[in-house]
C-alpha cells in the first residue's frame, strides 16, 4: 500500500488525468525529499495497460537511454537504432500495446553536456517515433529545464507539473501520525513531530530518515 501526501495525491491525481488522453507528453518535478519516487510509483500502480519504465537500474549500468529501452524490448545491439528509433522498434511497442513509458531520476542521464545533449536528442527521437504513447519524464526541479524545449518538438500534448510539499504543520502532523499509526510494530526515533517538522523544514524525505534510520533510533535511546 502506497500511502501519500495530500501533495503527492494530487499531483499523481493530475498526472493520471492527463494520460487519459494518449500522446501525452509529462513533465512532472519537484525539490529534493519531497517524495517524487513515491508519487510516480502510485502513478504507475493506477494504469491498467502496459507500461515501460526507463530508469538507471543497476544491471544496466552504462547504458544510456535508448539503451535501456532496447534492453527492455530485447532488442540486440546490432538492431538498435543509434539517434532515429528504427521502424520495427515502432511496431513491437505497438504490438505490446506500450501505453506509457516512465522516464525515473532524469538527472542519471545529465551527467555532463555531452550526456545532456544525448538525452534530450534521445527523448526526441522517441516522442516523433511514439506519438500515441504516453511519456512521463520525472526528476528534481533544476533538471526540467533542460527538457522544455522538447514540449514543442512532437505532436504529443505536453504539461508541467510540479509536486510541493506540506503546506502548513498540520497537514504535516496528520500525514506523520497516520504513517506511525498504520505501522505500530515499526521502531521510530523517539522526537517530536513539531520538532522535527522545524529541524527538516517539512521536508518528507529527510522527516523519513529522521524517525527510522538506525542512527536517529540509537540516538534517541540514549538520552
Amino acid at each position: 500500500m502506497i500511502i501519500l501526501s495530500p501533495s503527492q495525491y494530487a499531483t499523481a491525481n493530475d498526472v493520471l488525468a492527463a494520460l487519459t488522453r494518449e500522446g501525452s507528453f509529462c513533465l512532472v518535478s519537484s525539490e529534493p525529499g519531497f517524495g517524487l519516487p513515491t508519487c510516480i510509483a502510485y502513478v504507475r500502480s493506477r494504469l491498467a495497460k502496459p507500461i515501460f519504465t526507463i530508469a538507471d537500474h543497476p544491471e544496466l549500468s552504462g547504458l544510456d537511454l535508448l539503451g535501456q529501452l532496447y534492453h527492455q524490448l530485447h532488442i540486440d545491439v546490432e538492431f538498435q537504432g543509434k539517434n532515429e528509433i528504427p521502424k520495427f522498434v515502432v511496431e513491437i511497442v505497438t504490438l505490446r500495446e506500450v501505453s506509457t513509458i516512465f522516464i525515473d531520476h532524469i538527472d542519471i542521464f545529465l551527467g555532463n553536456e555531452s550526456a545532456r545533449r544525448r538525452t534530450i536528442q534521445q527523448i526526441r527521437s522517441i516522442l516523433i517515433a511514439l506519438p500515441l504513447v504516453n511519456i512521463v519524464v520525472s526528476g528534481l526541479h533544476s533538471d526540467m529545464s533542460a527538457m522544455l524545449d522538447l514540449q514543442s518538438c512532437s505532436l504529443h500534448f505536453a504539461q508541467t507539473f510540479s509536486l510541493k510539499g506540506f503546506r502548513d504543520f498540520n497537514e504535516y502532523q496528520i500525514f506523520f501520525e497516520s504513517i506511525l499509526a498504520g505501522y505500530p510494530l515499526t521502531e521510530f526515533a523517539n522526537v517530536s513531530l513539531e520538532v522535527l517538522y522545524h529541524q527538516t523544514k517539512g521536508n518528507l524525505g529527510d522527516t523519513i530518515l529522521r524517525l527510522f534510520h538506525p542512527v536517529y533510533l540509537y540516538k534517541g535511546k540514549s538520552r
